[in-house]
């Protein structure tokens, strides 16, 4: 499967984790500050804007299959996800979520093939 760059995935992955608690914290949020609920859920809108972007990309430039699995390994990595969030928290996955995705971001987009 040399279509499939395995380290893009990795990051994908990560990325995905780093989103999805984003969202989470975002529907359970219950703090006093507006102006954290505001950036918290712009940063989960450009997250998910960010990896819906980056699967029509690889599916476009690389193969039309490749985001579909990308896609399910993601969603698999997810038991990963659960592991961490018992260790660090969903408040902490949350934050580090605004250094992570983006970084996460950069690094998978990097590293798709040409």
């Amino acid at each position: 499967m040399q279509s499939i760059s395995w380290l893009s995935v990795l990051f994908y992955c990560l990325f995905g984790m780093f989103v999805f608690y984003q969202q989470l914290h975002v529907r359970s949020f219950r703090g006093s500050s507006k102006g954290f609920e505001a950036i918290l859920t712009l940063s989960a809108i450009a997250g998910m804007i960010t990896g819906l972007a980056y699967l029509i990309y690889y599916g476009w430039t690389v193969v039309w299959w490749a985001p579909i699995l990308i896609f399910v390994v993601g969603i698999l990595f997810t038991i990963v996800g659960v592991f961490v969030e018992r260790l660090l928290g969903l408040f902490a996955l949350s934050l580090l979520g605004f250094i992570g995705w983006p970084l996460c971001a950069l690094a998978m987009f990097k590293h798709i093939p040409n």
